[in-house]
């Protein structure tokens, strides 16, 4: 099972004051989403992880690593790149089954880009159902920025991140889901009848 997650921010104690206010200290938020990753997934399965998975943590971010138990391929954000040259090779081949800067792979057809930072276009998105493109870095924000305020109308783009996926990894299924609530999403009959068909070649 390949399930994605983003702007984990595990150690950053100012994202509390920012956009997470449910959680009382940044322990409760590190152990909540760890919690809920393992709950989700086995060791066998898969975790694409989108950028920004620490930040100014007082523990090593090696510990939330060894902490989670799937396998990882890792695409990289603008607050990682810190933390992540504090590892050496063996750590991140321990860790990782890869690190990226951006990532695609096809599946049953269906062409999946990785990037942190959203984006307005990509290789065939033109092409509603054939292609899609999962990303992070604009946490729940609505207004705050250009991406942000665009981003509703890209619907061939999912955000991945914690803050709109209830702290925990999601499928593809629950993905596009939980955007299209948060987003207020609606696709046309053919639109949703693409959709659906490229959900169960992911899912498959």
């Amino acid at each position: 099972m390949d399930m994605y997650i983003a702007d984990t921010h595990f150690g950053h104690e100012n994202v509390l004051r920012q956009c997470r206010p449910q959680f009382s200290s940044i322990e409760e938020m590190n152990e909540a989403i760890i919690e809920n990753i393992n709950r989700k997934m086995k060791r066998s399965d898969t975790l694409y992880i989108l950028g920004d998975f620490a930040f100014r943590s007082k523990r090593s971010p090696v510990e939330y690593l060894e902490a989670i138990k799937p396998k990882k391929v890792f695409i990289l954000g603008n607050h990682d790149r810190d933390w992540l040259r504090h590892l050496n090779e063996e750590e991140v081949e321990k860790h990782f089954i890869g690190v990226y800067p951006q990532f695609s792979l096809k599946k049953n057809g269906v062409e999946l880009y990785f990037n942190h930072f959203p984006q307005l276009a990509w290789n065939r998105s033109h092409y509603f159902g054939q292609t899609f493109s999962i990303c992070g870095h604009i946490h729940n924000a609505r207004d705050t920025s250009l991406a942000a305020r665009l981003f509703p109308q890209v619907h061939c783009q999912f955000n991945a991140g914690v803050d709109i996926n209830n702290f925990e990894p999601v499928t593809f299924e629950e993905l596009v889901a939980n955007n299209k609530t948060f987003y207020g999403r609606s696709y046309t009959p053919e639109e949703q009848e693409r959709l659906d068909l490229a959900i169960a070649k992911i899912m498959a």
